[in-house]
């Protein structure tokens, strides 16, 4: 079956989309929107890291700062306190596995990958630390462009939802950052676009998103969605707690795995790992 090549740090992946890969969300803070303190320290987060890459993740996502609506800013040093511990523990643990790091600073970046992360998972597409790009192309490591207008702190404001065309505008704005990004020596096939459901977006923008994701396809590159029991899914279910949500996760994962989807960023890795192999089994 032929897919997207991914290049990173030495390392391949062909992504078919059939089913998506599974990035495994570690969040090694205290104030997440979902579960913020769960795996605040080293030892319970390579834990869960361990139990999610048991469960079929492919790839742990480890973050150190809350990107929720509203989020404040986290100096370089505390952000490195928290993940670079988790990143050597882990490198040790299992020396094989997919390890990227959400950061939008390239400070962080760089004592992560330094550390032995894969990919970086910029959630300002580059809009935050110009040396970025750079950063990742020095350790040719993988990059998620991740759309988002503002920082977390004013993302939502009403200026930052609008937009002439939800979906090209979003695609322009990946295409023109990958352009950057390759420019500053990242491989074309290190680069993922993710169009940012939840950032920045009101709630019918978000399910637009996902209803449209194969648009972003187009492009060429391999996308990642991101909409783990997010707000959007509790308007929908009625449910204001966000770990309650797990059924709104099924249904998009359900969704996205007919659209090829290369890589869903989600919670609850054993669940959903399920029903793609049932959706294997019965679908064409």
């Amino acid at each position: 079956m032929t897919g997207k090549e991914f290049l990173f740090r030495g390392k391949r992946l062909i992504l078919t989309g059939k089913p998506p890969l599974l990035m495994g969300i570690l969040n090694l803070t205290p104030d997440s929107f979902s579960d913020g303190g769960k795996f605040f320290s080293t030892d319970k987060a390579l834990d869960h890291a361990l139990e999610m890459l048991d469960q079929g993740a492919d790839i742990i996502d480890a973050g150190g700062e809350s990107t929720r609506p509203g989020a404040p800013d986290l100096s370089d040093e505390e952000e490195c306190d928290r993940v670079v511990p988790l990143v050597k523990a882990l490198r040790k643990a299992r020396p094989d596995c997919t390890i990227s790091i959400d950061t939008r600073k390239a400070k962080v970046a760089r004592a992560s990958l330094e550390a032995g992360a894969d990919i970086i998972n910029d959630v300002s597409g580059l809009q935050y630390s110009p040396d970025m790009a750079r950063t990742v192309a020095e350790y040719q490591a993988g990059l998620v462009i991740m759309h988002m207008r503002g920082t977390p702190s004013d993302m939502q404001k009403a200026e930052n939802l609008i937009y002439k065309n939800l979906c090209g505008d979003i695609l322009e704005f990946l295409n023109t950052e990958a352009e950057k990004a390759i420019s500053a020596g990242v491989k074309k096939e290190s680069i993922i676009f993710d169009p940012g459901i939840g950032f920045s977006k009101s709630p019918e923008q978000n399910i637009e998103l996902v209803r449209k994701m194969d648009f972003f396809g187009q492009s060429g590159y391999p996308v990642l969605a991101g909409f783990s029991r997010k707000s959007f899914l509790g308007k929908i279910l009625g449910e204001s707690v966000p770990e309650k949500r797990l059924n709104g996760n099924l249904a998009v994962s359900a969704f996205l795995f007919n659209k090829k989807t290369e890589i869903l960023r989600v919670h609850d890795v054993r669940e959903i790992k399920e029903i793609f192999k049932v959706l294997e089994q019965i679908s064409d």
